[in-house]
């Protein structure tokens, strides 16, 4: 159970990125404290990328589309569904 400080944080933080100005930015984790932003305007070139073996965030670097990054307070960990 949250405490009433972490859910007030969690709302404030929620309210944030639903303000969110863009519909280009995409994020993504390699499992730690970082949350990388990048230009999704590239996702057609990027899946070319990783249908030829690369990964994710290299393909990303490779395209010049990333646009920077948040940090969290702890890690955020990547996970598959």
């Amino acid at each position: 159970m949250l405490t009433n400080a972490e859910s007030k944080w969690l709302k404030k933080l929620q309210k944030v990125l639903n303000e969110c100005p863009s519909d280009r930015l995409g994020f993504y984790t390699i499992g730690d404290e970082g949350v990388f932003i990048y230009d999704k305007s590239f996702d057609a070139e990027i899946n070319e990328f990783m249908n030829a073996g690369k990964d994710f965030c290299i393909a990303v670097y490779e395209l010049d589309a990333d646009l920077d990054h948040i940090l969290f307070p702890s890690n955020v960990h990547s996970t598959a569904g």
